[in-house]
């Protein structure tokens, strides 16, 4: 069976969230609790990367999964410690490496559907349903070629964030890109030039429609789903479990 290794970052304090407008419910604990409901044992395991003090983080009380603590004091020198350790790792080369920031969530289900994705010969695979290329100017000429798998409907898209998901021999035919975008000189990643370059050197990238996750920014929500109803599904999940 292909396995998924998910590798999420978290950090105590991230200047890129600062002024971020969020949903009423949104917590990254909650995300946190969201993604370990979500994952299905049997498909996925988790490495949480925490880059800060642990002891001041609620992955203090992490017991289920790996917590590796990483030096990195910018989101890009973060991005370059996280594919830098996973690029050490033994897995196979079908194995599904699934890159995470600390403030995506997910819908139920969400492994079966990624694994369908990759069924499509797609290179790269991101669950968010970018909001922004349906309404941002750049985008109006801009043309998809859609996919069906079993589920649901998949969509080509030029560019996503750095929570994106590849096999891991891609991942390892395309480690000197992932370090590259990410500038420490900025401490920012280039994502968006990332995903362009491998675009344009010919390596596709898919997102499911609907989304089956989304970044929790208020402005670029993954569309027509109420993630404000999931998160509360979610908060009332997590403390019906904890009575």
């Amino acid at each position: 069976m292909q396995k998924i290794e998910i590798f999420v970052r978290h950090c105590n304090l991230s200047s890129h969230s600062i002024g971020r407008k969020r949903l009423p419910s949104f917590s990254r604990e909650l995300c946190y609790y969201n993604l370990k409901r979500t994952s299905k044992t049997d498909l996925v395991n988790i490495t949480f990367m925490m880059d800060g003090d642990v002891k001041k983080h609620f992955l203090k009380d992490e017991k289920d999964y790996e917590v590796i603590k990483i030096e990195g004091g910018t989101e890009a020198r973060s991005f370059q410690n996280l594919v830098e350790y996973v690029n050490k790792r033994d897995f196979s080369d079908e194995t599904i490496i699934y890159l995470l920031e600390d403030d995506y969530f997910h819908k139920d289900n969400w492994p079966d559907i990624l694994l369908e994705g990759f069924e499509i010969s797609a290179d790269y695979i991101s669950l968010y349903d970018h909001k922004d290329k349906y309404c941002l100017p750049e985008y109006i000429k801009w043309t998809s070629k859609i996919f069906i798998s079993k589920s649901c409907h998949w969509r080509t898209t030029p560019t996503t964030t750095n929570t994106y998901a590849m096999k891991f021999k891609t991942f390892k035919q395309h480690f000197d890109i992932h370090k590259k975008f990410s500038d420490l000189k900025t401490g920012s990643s280039k994502d968006h030039d990332k995903f362009l370059h491998l675009w344009n050197n010919g390596y596709n990238l898919l997102t499911s429609i609907p989304g089956y996750s989304t970044h929790m920014d208020n402005m670029w929500l993954s569309p027509a789903i109420d993630w404000e109803k999931l998160l509360i599904k979610e908060k009332n999940i997590l403390e019906n479990k904890e009575k």
